[in-house]
């Protein structure tokens, strides 16, 4: 058979163009696939990180309050340990806040220069690390001011119009100078520090988390009294539970109403102030909630272990 010139020239051109076409339709289908393969990916990431925030865990708000009055003779070695003890632990950039109060013995000018040296001594040590507010009070009124810190700090959380819920992930650490006045030596208040920091205050993960697995608990502390406070004074606690307290008042007739302070559930309407209990608090030494100790006469020279 014989082929014309012009014919298989046709032929060929035919040829030619359809498997340019076929060529053509399949670069169009990869196109297609691949962009519904980037789009589905990418539905997909935004809806995994969707689920992920849903899911978070909420965020914990902390706040560090340390009180002392200031002993002129051993203030800087005290204070020191106790607030290089929060940059150590890492517990003084994680909290959103520390608080430091200081009083002195006197309101004079003797009283007003250890404040001053307190507060540069403290910015010293935490002011790089620390989101760090320093307060100071002339005169002597035991640890109000310390807790009148504490108190304030809780109660702003409600005039500022934070939600329930926020307040309760708001958590709040109390600690104090102890020993500074002691001269008994390491069986009592000194010997008190170094066993309860440890636990109340470089133990600060552990509590963080005790406290969100346990919607119950309102408050930490080293050992709980039977009626809801915290021998030693070192605590941490639930904003939305400090709010429901007393608003602190000065008794310097009687310096251990401050460490009572914690226990006492405060009924605006009547005036009256009733024991919390022990229910909602943690013993970190024992570990249980609900436990108490009777650690009634810190005089009696017994040093408590758990």
């Amino acid at each position: 058979m014989f082929w014309s010139t012009d014919s298989s020239i046709a032929e060929v051109m035919a040829f030619t163009l359809g498997r340019r076409l076929v060529l053509s339709l399949l670069l169009v289908l990869v196109v297609l696939v691949l962009s519904f393969s980037l789009l589905f990916l990418a539905v997909w990431t935004t809806s995994s990180a969707v689920v992920v925030v849903a899911v978070a865990a909420p965020r914990v708000r902390i706040t560090v309050v340390y009180y002392t009055a200031l002993n002129p003779a051993k203030w800087r070695d005290l204070v020191g340990m106790q607030l290089w003890t929060l940059v150590e632990c890492g517990l003084a950039a994680a909290a959103d806040s520390v608080e430091v109060v200081f009083s002195s013995l006197s309101d004079d000018a003797a009283g007003w220069q250890q404040l001053a040296e307190a507060a540069e001594f403290a910015e010293q040590l935490l002011g790089g690390v620390a989101a760090l507010r320093v307060a100071t009070h002339p005169g002597n009124h035991y640890e109000y001011p310390g807790i009148k810190r504490a108190f304030d700090l809780a109660a702003e959380g409600e005039l500022l119009g934070e939600s329930e819920e926020a307040q309760r992930r708001h958590l709040v650490l109390y600690h104090h100078g102890k020993g500074m006045f002691s001269t008994k030596g390491d069986q009592t208040k000194g010997g008190a520090l170094l066993t309860v920091t440890p636990v109340v205050v470089e133990g600060w993960r552990g509590i963080v988390q005790r406290f969100a697995n346990d919607s119950a608990m309102n408050k930490a502390g080293y050992i709980t009294s039977p009626a809801g406070f915290h021998w030693y004074n070192f605590w941490w606690a639930r904003a939305s539970y400090l709010r429901l307290l007393e608003p602190p008042q000065v008794h310097d007739e009687d310096r251990f109403y401050y460490e009572r302070w914690l226990g006492g559930l405060y009924n605006p309407t009547t005036g009256q102030v009733q024991n919390a209990g022990a229910t909602d608090a943690l013993s970190l030494c024992a570990g249980n909630r609900g436990r108490v100790l009777n650690y009634a006469c810190p005089n009696t020279k017994i040093r408590w272990r758990c």
